[in-house]
């Protein structure tokens, strides 16, 4: 948000070569594969179903306008603000998690190391990018998002919710 259109300008080069990338060395990258046997096929086909339920629930909360991005370009018509129900009286970054779980998943579920590395790569990038996140919704939303923090985990969920959240 800091930086507008200009991070879209830097990001869609990389994106682009790192696409060709990957469609050019696919079959090097994708046909090295690991031992795979019953246990990982159940653990991947596990991890991708949480994660499809994880995404049901982020789009029943959030809705289609939401997840456009529509109240960050134009607030006026689209109102946001810190959405702390559902899914999200959980964990803070349940879309970051359905993405983490999803490449774990196929990675288990496939055997491929370039999906084992990219696995790899997608959870780092969530650890370092939530947090940078989150240091703009305090700076946008101020103690309300800073109490959610405190509250909400950020990727796992708790087995029990604080005492705040269970008497809402």
């Amino acid at each position: 948000r800091r930086f507008g259109n200009r991070s879209f300008w830097v990001a869609l080069p990389l994106w682009t070569f790192s696409g060709t990338c990957l469609v050019l060395l696919r079959h090097r990258i994708f046909a090295e594969r690991i031992g795979r046997n019953p246990l990982t096929t159940i653990a991947g086909v596990a991890l991708i179903a949480l994660a499809v339920w994880i995404g049901h629930h982020v789009h029943r909360r959030l809705g289609l306008q939401r997840l456009a991005g529509l109240p960050e370009m134009n607030p006026g018509r689209y109102p946001g603000g810190v959405v702390q129900t559902g899914i999200y009286a959980r964990v803070r970054h349940p879309r970051y998690l359905e993405y983490m779980l999803t490449f774990a998943g196929l990675a288990l579920l496939t055997g491929a190391v370039g999906i084992f590395l990219l696995a790899i790569i997608t959870i780092l990038l969530y650890l370092i990018v939530a947090p940078l996140e989150e240091r703009e919704l305090r700076e946008h939303y101020g103690p309300e998002y800073e109490a959610y923090a405190r509250d909400v985990p950020r990727f796992l969920p708790r087995l029990r919710r604080p005492l705040r959240a269970r008497t809402e």
